[in-house]
């Protein structure tokens, strides 16, 4: 018997389904669930490709780096005299020598102090020259190409270049203060302990400033003209745009180069060793040269990875410091 409709009712579709309908259901959730499947698969077989392409550098890896590590770690707690002796443990017998050697705080305290002096030098020369340089027309090349010229030559040859510039007799430095009628400021310039370390950075300095010049370059053409021109409209003269300008503009550029000249100050250990090798009476002696003194002069292979280690920290705390200092600048 039929059931009547009802006006403005109808009547509630059953709850069960028919067998085909249920199987048509089925196979379309089955069809849904198959790319699904295979995406996972496929996922999988991408990082086992990964990791089989990734195998080789993370071997090179391993055997350049973390296993030059570990051994560092292992020799801070030994006692080597040189490669072909056996090596004793002393636990933190060279943590402690290392706390009670006074030339180990004076090369730290040098450190610090070639790394300003780098930042200052290197880094502030080269924003002198690019804000310079930026606004040549028609020799701007060839003012970039010369003062990049300098990074090109190696630290080693830097350092004999202006080790005979600072030569006390014969040297170019002396010789044009004596020429200019300036003889009274001639200075044994590497023999001074009140001068060697500024004297040495001068040269480390004037390898390294051409770069951080390209990098303000670069950054200064990317600098929006028309805040120029907007500054100009609103009566800033040339030192209010530098100020309101063309450091804000350079922002983001100046936190990258402090970080690479922060780098190179740490690294500092070529032109120490060419021109003073870290004399007079240890006054240039840097972590990184008294480090190559310890390992291969004195052959004391655990204080020398002590020294290591410190470096390593140290460079880490900087970093950690610097970044959050930038992210509060790019705040």
């Amino acid at each position: 018997m039929a059931i009547p409709e009802t006006s403005g009712s109808k009547v509630a579709a059953p709850l069960s389904t028919t067998p085909a309908a249920a199987g048509h259901t089925g196979g379309t959730f089955a069809r849904m669930s198959k790319p699904r499947a295979a995406r996972s698969v496929s996922a999988d077989g991408d990082t086992g490709t990964a990791y089989w392409l990734m195998a080789p550098a993370l071997a090179l890896y391993a055997v350049f780096t973390l296993l030059p590590i570990a051994a560092t770690f292992w020799l801070s707690f030994n006692s080597s005299a040189g490669f072909n002796t056996s090596a004793s443990f002393v636990g933190f017998g060279n943590y402690a020598k290392a706390a009670h050697d006074p030339i180990v705080w004076k090369s730290l305290v040098h450190t610090f102090v070639w790394l300003a002096y780098h930042l200052v030098m290197a880094g502030g020369l080269g924003l002198l020259l690019a804000l310079a340089v930026s606004r040549l027309r028609f020799t701007q090349v060839f003012f970039r190409t010369a003062f990049f010229l300098p990074h090109l030559v190696s630290l080693a040859v830097v350092g004999v270049i202006w080790a005979n510039i600072y030569d006390p007799f014969f040297g170019l430095l002396n010789t044009a203060l004596t020429l200019i009628g300036l003889g009274a400021f001639t200075q044994g310039w590497l023999s001074d302990p009140a001068l060697v370390l500024f004297s040495v950075n001068v040269a480390s300095s004037w390898q390294g400033f051409g770069l951080y010049m390209l990098l303000f370059i670069a950054g200064l053409q990317n600098i929006d003209r028309s805040l120029y021109d907007a500054a100009e409209v609103d009566g800033a003269n040339a030192f209010q745009q530098l100020i309101y300008v063309t450091l804000p503009g350079l922002r983001e550029v100046m936190t990258f180069v402090v970080s690479l000249a922060m780098i190179n100050g740490l690294k500092g250990f070529a032109t120490v060793f060419v021109m003073t090798n870290g004399g007079p009476f240890y006054q240039s002696e840097l972590i990184t040269t008294y480090i190559y003194r310890l390992a291969f002069q004195s052959q004391d292979h655990g204080l020398a990875a002590v020294l290591c280690i410190l470096l390593s920290l140290l460079a880490i705390v900087i970093t950690i410091v610097f970044n959050r200092w930038r992210a509060r600048l790019s705040q």
